[in-house]
């Protein structure tokens, strides 16, 4: 029998990531889990990725991935780090809050990331945001994150889908031409 698509390896397709960094969560479970897009009961993904290069180390390529953190009183937004190891797309690492403090080869805290990419001044107020402090093309995003926060406050929470709806949603995803994917738009910044 064929292994069933999870909801968090579809949420991982459903980002505008290369073929290589969705390849990449696959064959790395552990920094598929510390993304936290793939948390639905805490956070809303805007679907979108902003890419751009640090002027300490314009080999790399940095994506910045926002989620919604819909727990939080205030609306804030939050950004993890990819960086895409001399933009050669077969290595990738995830800068993050890393609660445990540890750091693996592909996971690191995203204080590692400010002092290796901004030398602790570029970057250092984009892992919290606000909405006025998202980039401007994907406010619009973040504002529809958050008035789906509220219905699954109003609905009681967040709910996760069962194996058919999820088999249907990817079965969708796969059979429209990727140019017409509208979550699949990536930003430049």
């Amino acid at each position: 029998m064929d292994k069933q698509l999870t909801y968090e390896e579809l949420i991982i397709k459903m980002m505008p990531f290369s073929q290589q960094l969705i390849e990449w969560c696959q064959q790395h479970p552990e920094f598929q889990a510390a993304l936290k897009i793939i948390y639905s009961d805490r956070f809303i993904s805007l679907q979108a990725i902003v890419k751009w290069y640090s002027p300490y180390s314009p080999d790399d390529e940095v994506i910045g991935v926002y989620a919604y953190d819909y727990t939080q009183k205030t609306p804030l937004f939050k950004q993890d780090f990819i960086v895409n190891i001399g933009k050669l797309d077969n290595e990738f690492v995830l800068y993050t809050r890393n609660p445990s403090g540890k750091n693996s080869k592909y996971i690191k805290d995203i204080s590692v990331f400010y002092k290796t990419y901004g030398k602790c001044e570029y970057y250092i107020n984009s892992h919290h945001l606000t909405l006025d402090q998202l980039p401007e093309e994907i406010r619009e995003r973040g504002s529809k994150a958050i008035q789906l926060a509220e219905k699954i406050r109003r609905l009681g929470g967040f709910v996760k889908p069962h194996q058919s709806q999820i088999n249907k949603t990817h079965s969708d995803l796969i059979s429209t031409p990727k140019e017409s994917w509208f979550i699949k738009q990536k930003l430049k910044k």
